[in-house]
This record gives structure tokens, sequence and C-alpha cells, in this order.
């Protein structure tokens, strides 16, 4: 990270500048939301992990402290939903953002179950995720 402030929207109020920058990690098969994200987070002073596996998401969140998880709800190969209850039993404060493909309302339902901080539809666009990110950002460092 670069040290300098971070720079995150705000509803209704433009930019906010806040100290609070952090470590994003993406976590998703593809790596194509990590590529799409990842020049945001930098200019944002946040510094970006990607993992591709679950075996190394688990390894990092060991290794790193991390502020944020952008999990691909598909990424968890054969743990489905159970995944995210095993990351939230370890790191209970993490905020995690839960991404799918497409919208699936039941989907959407169990997974917010879970006690996720967002879930994201990814056709629906990178604003709304880029401010939930930007939002978990600030909750992580409440902690």
């Amino acid at each position: 990270m670069s040290g300098r402030p971070c720079i995150s929207p705000s509803p209704g109020k433009g930019v906010v500048m806040s100290n609070r920058c952090g470590k994003l990690l993406i976590a998703e098969r593809s790596l194509d939301l990590a590529e799409g994200l990842e020049v945001w987070a930098e200019e944002n002073g946040h510094q970006v992990i990607r993992v591709n596996n679950f075996r190394d998401l688990l390894i990092t969140l060991q290794k790193e402290k991390v502020n944020v998880l952008v999990l691909d709800v598909c990424l968890p190969e054969g743990m489905g939903y159970e995944a995210i209850s095993i990351i939230k039993g370890l790191y209970r404060k993490l905020p995690i953002i839960v991404t799918a493909d497409e919208n699936n309302p039941e989907q959407e339902s169990r997974v917010r179950q879970k006690g996720i901080f967002y879930y994201h539809v990814k056709s629906f666009g990178m604003d709304e995720l880029m401010l939930a990110i930007s939002n978990a950002m600030v909750r992580s460092a409440q902690y």
C-alpha cells in the first residue's frame, strides 16, 4: 500500500477521503472479476490478493490480515454454501461479499442466511460492487 489516503464513494456526497485502506482478497476460479477490480482497488489505496481455489483462500486468510473477502459463489468446489459457514466460523467479523454470475433468488436467500455482508450479481455491473467493497472496508477498519 502506498500510505496515501483511500478514496471512497459516498452515497449522495460524491467522494470521501478516508485513511481506511486495506487488503482485499478476491477468490474466484477465473479471476476475471479480480482483473476488473484491481485497478480501482489500487487507485483507492487497497492491496489486492487473488486466489482461485478454496485451499489457497484458507491459507491466505491464515497468513494475511484481510479486510474484505470477495468470494465467487461457485469457488468452493463441492462445498457449496458451507464454505461461507467455515470462513465465518474462523473469521467471524470478516466482511464477505459473495458474487454470482446470474440472478438466482433461491441461491441468494441461502447465501444471505450465512451472514454475508453483500450479495452481488455480476451482470448488474461494477458500481454497486465497488460501493459495497468501500463500505465493507470501513466496517472492517472498525474492528
